[in-house]
């Protein structure tokens, strides 16, 4: 463990004794003995300690999963420049990829679907360079990757 995390659960550990120890005793000043105060309000520390900290975690936990679940949606939407299937006019057509996307035209108000089409393409290998001399073309030299 780190230094600083060393020092943060030490001053923990003594702050927790320190609170019991003066709960032990004031309580045995009123009625009981000091160790039984003392267990008693250690207890009561830790139970205190680990209700409130699983209150944090579940609470970041909530906030982690709001944040990812805003940036799927951020990252589902986008704005895609299209005519209109009537007038042919250019509108700024605001497309989300989970659901069917329709517009309305700013010059017509016609309504308007949008039709998306993915396809998938074969990968080429590039050539490394080609040299072709415009003053000299028998001596022209190709190279390929092998």
């Amino acid at each position: 463990m780190k230094r600083f995390e060393l020092i943060v659960i030490g001053a923990s550990i003594g702050v927790t004794f320190l609170l019991s120890t003066i709960f032990g005793f004031a309580g045995s000043s009123i009625y009981g003995k000091f160790w039984g105060w003392f267990w008693i309000s250690f207890l009561a520390q830790l139970i205190i300690f680990l209700v409130w900290n699983s209150f944090l975690i579940q609470k970041d936990y909530a906030n982690q999963q709001k944040a990812e679940i805003d940036a799927m949606e951020q990252y589902s939407k986008f704005t895609v420049k299209l005519n209109c299937a009537y007038c042919q006019s250019p509108n700024n057509v605001p497309i989300q990829l989970n659901q069917k996307n329709t517009f309305r035209c700013d010059s017509c108000n016609q309504g308007n679907g949008v039709f998306m089409q993915f396809m998938a393409t074969t990968m080429t290998t590039p050539i490394e360079s080609v040299k072709l001399p415009i003053s000299d073309s028998e001596n022209a030299e190709i190279k390929v990757r092998p």
